[in-house]
């Protein structure tokens, strides 16, 4: 558990945004922050997140924690950084081994052809993952039991915790949208404090349609945009 909170330390989410994607994606935790979603936390305390914040002082206290573990300069921790072989992958793999080296983790790209990753993942043959993932509907229930629930098979770091896994529960029969929304984000905070998956980024994607295009609304995930009952041109 302290390996990975140093690692999750070590990884300055919004410095990534910045300079991998440009500035276009959010920050935010394991739910999509809003204005682009509902469910996800708000900005003051996604700030307050592990790899926000002060990066200096993130990644001091990631120092300290692998130290005490018995990483040090001349005898650093050695990992394999994983990854899809595509460049939107990559990028941010790349960036992760140089922040990791920052803090004192030894970590070596390792590049896998698409048609390999997928079976990689779900046989957990990995030290280290850089990972895409999209969900459909914007609710915690898609999300919290596909990603974090014990034995679910895309699950990819295997993170159960009975507690919390309660916690999925209660929310989900939660009829009061507001207290739902409370416990929503106490359990978002909760993930992302255990290093369950870190999450660096919710990217943005834009588009361009012509003005004669009516009623193209944008929706939250690309998962959904195959639905066009209600789109019409006016030409």
């Amino acid at each position: 558990v302290k390996v990975r909170r140093a690692v999750n330390l070590a990884l300055d989410a919004a410095g990534m945004i910045k300079s991998v994607h440009q500035g276009l994606a959010a920050e935010g935790g394991a739910n999509q922050p809003p204005p682009y979603a509902f469910w996800g936390l708000a900005a003051k305390d996604v700030q307050k997140l592990p790899g926000y914040g002060d990066p200096a002082k993130n990644k001091a206290q990631a120092k300290k924690l692998l130290r005490a573990l018995g990483s040090t300069e001349q005898n650093p921790l050695k990992v394999t950084v994983s990854t899809r072989a595509i460049a939107l992958y990559v990028d941010v793999a790349t960036w992760a081994v140089d922040q990791l080296k920052q803090v004192g983790i030894d970590g070596t790209l390792e590049q896998v052809e698409t048609g390999n990753w997928h079976a990689k993942l779900a046989r957990r043959d990995f030290d280290l993952a850089v990972n895409l993932t999209g969900v459909g509907p914007d609710d915690p229930d898609s999300n919290f039991y596909e990603n974090y629930a014990c034995g679910s098979q895309r699950n990819y770091s295997d993170y159960c915790n009975e507690e919390v896994q309660a916690l999925f529960d209660k929310q989900s029969q939660m009829t009061d949208h507001a207290e739902r929304l409370k416990l929503v984000h106490k359990i978002d905070i909760l993930l992302q404090d255990q290093a369950a998956r870190p999450i660096l980024a919710h990217r943005l994607d834009y588009f361009a349609s012509w003005p004669y295009v009516k009623n193209l609304v944008a929706h939250n995930d690309c998962y959904n945009y195959g639905r066009m009952e209600h789109v019409w041109l006016d030409k």
